[in-house]
């Protein structure tokens, strides 16, 4: 009887998987509860009510975590504290390029880093503009 092992490649897939779909569990929790404190305090004595959801992306140092589940109000009032509204990744992502740059780490080698990690591209442009601010 031989013994099958699981390729390593495959064993840390599924367990950044694994690891985004916690989180991304959690961040829902968070959010489920944000949205009834909202309508039971912050609402209270006004007809305004849960709305469903609507679905974003968001990029997040263990990688993208896709169709979040983001709970809305009839009134369009609701916004969750864990993002701002048009917020596509957390702030880890500057912080890391400007940690890349100050250790030397071309915009070139630091956008194909970010590609590698993420599946989309930054622009030596857009990478300058953030390096911008270790400069300042």
């Amino acid at each position: 009887m031989s013994k099958r092992s699981i390729p390593n490649v495959d064993w840390a897939n599924q367990l950044e998987n694994a690891i985004r779909q916690f989180i991304k569990e959690k961040l829902e929790l968070i959010m489920r509860e944000e949205i009834k404190n909202f309508l039971e305090i912050e609402q209270a004595g006004t007809p305004n009510m849960r709305n469903g959801y609507y679905q974003r992306n968001l990029d997040t140092q263990y990688g993208r975590i896709e169709g979040l589940l983001v709970p809305r109000d009839r009134n369009g009032e609701f916004q969750t504290q864990l993002f701002a509204p048009y917020q596509r990744h957390t702030g880890w992502l500057e912080e890391a390029i400007i940690r890349m740059y100050q250790s030397g780490m071309s915009t070139r080698e630091i956008g194909k880093f970010i590609e590698r990690i993420l599946g989309s591209t930054y622009s030596p442009a857009t990478i300058s503009r953030i390096t911008d601010v270790v400069k300042e």
